[in-house]
């Protein structure tokens, strides 16, 4: 299954999305704000989908697609962006960066993160076999 990378400061968050992820058989590594996922990503390798809210203290979301779209090893890691946040200037910016796949508004159910993530997986599947 898949290697993700998830990026929020909520604990709770956290371990929910964990506890939705797992089960599939999804590798889940955590960080709590952009500085710690940008670590993460150095530390481990091969990431296939990065889950990332934008409010977080240090280093928020938007701040860290921008990093990840400077790393030539993590620009092409697909990022979801799960948050309150529904500002079309926002959905905007953040799509520009072309790392941004999705966007998924707090809270949404199991089954559309899922649905996300399987359709992500299997679009990244396929430009590999195009390659």
């Amino acid at each position: 299954m898949a290697k993700i990378l998830i990026v929020e400061d909520s604990d709770s968050v956290r371990i929910s999305l964990k506890n939705i992820l797992t089960p599939d058989g999804h590798e889940v590594i955590e960080a709590a704000n952009g500085l710690e996922a940008l670590q993460r990503l150095e530390e481990t390798q091969g990431f296939d989908v990065i889950l990332c809210d934008i409010n977080m203290p240090e280093m928020n979301g938007m701040e860290f697609i921008k990093e990840q779209c400077n790393h030539e090893t993590y620009c092409d890691i697909p990022t979801v962006m799960c948050t309150t946040e529904s500002h079309p200037r926002l959905t905007q910016e953040a799509k520009q960066t072309g790392v941004v796949r999705a966007w998924l508004m707090k809270p949404f159910k199991p089954e559309i993160l899922k649905a996300t993530i399987e359709r992500i997986l299997k679009e990244n599947a396929a430009k590999r076999q195009a390659s």
